[in-house]
């Protein structure tokens, strides 16, 4: 299983939920003079849950340059992240004031989690990414709610909090990438191309019941820069534990080197040529029985 773990996607996403967390200390440290304690604690939770969650719900797009996505991300999964972010914090308080310690902060930390995960998969459209979000947000979470009442108990005020949700926003970005590599089922790794952003290498996982691949912005695998390849070129389509290709937009799609016409099934190491890019298909159930 371990074989099947993208590195460079969880380094990624941890680099991208402390590149968040980071951003959520700048915007939210200039309130943290407000008297009220529970005010303070909501406003601080809303920013740090709305940046972290904007930046993984966007980092995907935005490395691509899929601009009309990555503001979706920004939108839909910061809104959620805020409102998750205040809700947390909120019972943080209460449960801090109840449990004392690491325990209330832990506590409160993780339904920030959940609602940063969920915003993440929300943006995305996609079910199991909702699912994986939320477990890998409820994990980052608690530890890094863990962590958050360590480091600020053992370092000056403004530096402790800074890595602490630099700390935070990592590790939740790294469980989310982390359950979403775990629990993926199907998934196009790119051999070579001609597109300039489906680098060698790269992996697409299949989380959706239809994903579209073509030139167009909105297209769920964009290839862009290849004229060989339409708008929407290709379809792919999940029902049940099967998937299916077929060929879309007048797009002219191979399957093992051979013309698809209609709708082909997919199996583990199928060679999918879609213009001048050529992916290799990958299931985890049928690649662990090999």
């Amino acid at each position: 299983m371990a074989s099947n773990l993208s590195r460079e996607k969880l380094l990624f996403y941890a680099a991208a939920g402390g590149l968040g967390g980071f951003a959520a200390w700048g915007a939210a440290e200039p309130f943290l003079g407000i008297r009220s304690v529970y005010a303070r604690d909501v406003i601080f939770g809303a920013l740090i849950g709305f940046f972290i969650a904007a930046f993984l719900a966007s980092i995907e797009a935005l490395s691509v340059g899929q601009w009309k996505q990555a503001l979706r991300g920004i939108v839909s999964g910061g809104f959620i992240g805020l409102l998750g972010g205040a809700i947390g914090l909120f019972v943080a308080e209460i449960a801090f004031d109840i449990l004392h310690g690491i325990v209330g902060r832990t506590l409160g930390w993780a339904v920030l989690g959940v609602f940063v995960g969920l915003g993440v998969g929300w943006a995305s459209r996609s079910n199991l990414r909702r699912r994986n979000g939320v477990l890998g947000g409820i994990a980052g979470g608690a530890l890094g709610g863990f962590f958050y009442q360590s480091l600020t108990s053992t370092f000056p005020q403004a530096f402790g909090r800074a890595i602490a949700i630099i700390v935070l926003g990592l590790l939740i970005g790294f469980f989310i990438g982390l359950v979403g590599e775990l629990l993926k089922r199907g998934w196009l790794m790119v051999v070579r191309s001609q597109s300039r952003n489906a680098r060698e290498g790269r992996e697409y996982p299949l989380v959706k019941a239809v994903t579209i691949i073509g030139r167009a912005e909105e297209c769920d695998i964009g290839l862009f820069g290849d004229k060989s390849v339409q708008g929407h070129h290709a379809i792919i389509r999940q029902e049940g534990r099967n998937y299916f290709i077929s060929p879309t937009g007048g797009g002219q799609v191979l399957l093992n080197r051979q013309p698809v016409s209609g709708r082909q099934p997919l199996h583990s190491g199928d060679r999918v040529e879609v213009g001048g890019t050529l992916f290799l298909f990958r299931e985890r159930t049928q690649s662990a029985q090999r």
